[in-house]
């Protein structure tokens, strides 16, 4: 799983980016994908489990509003999470 869980984490942010700056809807839907062990981590905590079953789905909705031009929202999409991944960054490296 830490194969997976970190560098998964960190393509999908950094291809999110790629897709703004590209206006490449693609993009955004492969980091739905490479979002997926990181949601399913999120799900397994009790704290956020509701957050693990929805944030991937951010991506898609960022992906639908970019593709209808739509590119303040789509850039509001993807910031919950990065502040999620930054969030459990944050955490890693402080404890």
């Amino acid at each position: 799983m830490v194969i997976l869980f970190w560098p998964f984490m960190l393509v999908s942010i950094v291809l999110s980016f790629a897709a703004l700056s590209k206006k490449k809807p693609l993009l955004l839907v492969i980091s739905f994908f490479l979002i997926i062990p990181f949601s399913l981590y999120l799900a397994a905590t009790p704290l956020f489990s509701w957050w693990g079953f929805i944030l991937p789905f951010f991506y898609l909705g960022s992906a639908l509003s970019l593709r209808k031009n739509m590119m303040w929202l789509s850039v509001l999409l993807i910031v919950p999470v990065i502040l999620m991944v930054g969030w459990l960054g944050y955490v890693v490296i402080t404890q």
